[in-house]
């Protein structure tokens, strides 16, 4: 199963076995950018902090992604042909609930 982040045609969500790998190499590359910036603008801390927390949401973004995406596949597997069959007998006579 293919599960994608953002569209159905947006990135595809890597396995949960990848992600520390591409976690660590994305820091990598962002900590060099963000210690020139901060040695050329000192005071530009305030807005790269900033900048910093978001990146790490977005990290936090796409682990959450691949955890969603492994359960989804381990159900999918764990329940072969449970998909689309009926949950149980429906009483159509029985009232019906209200409010919840």
């Amino acid at each position: 199963m293919e599960i994608r982040t953002q569209s159905k045609t947006g990135p595809l969500v890597p396995p949960l076995a990848e992600i520390p790998a591409k976690l660590n190499q994305q820091l990598d590359a962002m900590k060099q950018r963000w210690l020139d910036q901060l040695n050329r603008d000192p005071a530009s801390f305030a807005r790269l902090e900033l900048e910093i927390h978001d990146q790490f949401r977005r990290l936090a973004d796409q682990m959450t992604a691949s955890l969603l995406a492994e359960a989804r596949v381990a159900q999918d597997q764990a329940e072969p042909g449970k998909k689309g069959a009926p949950a149980g007998t429906i009483d159509r006579d029985a009232p019906r609930k209200r409010g919840g």
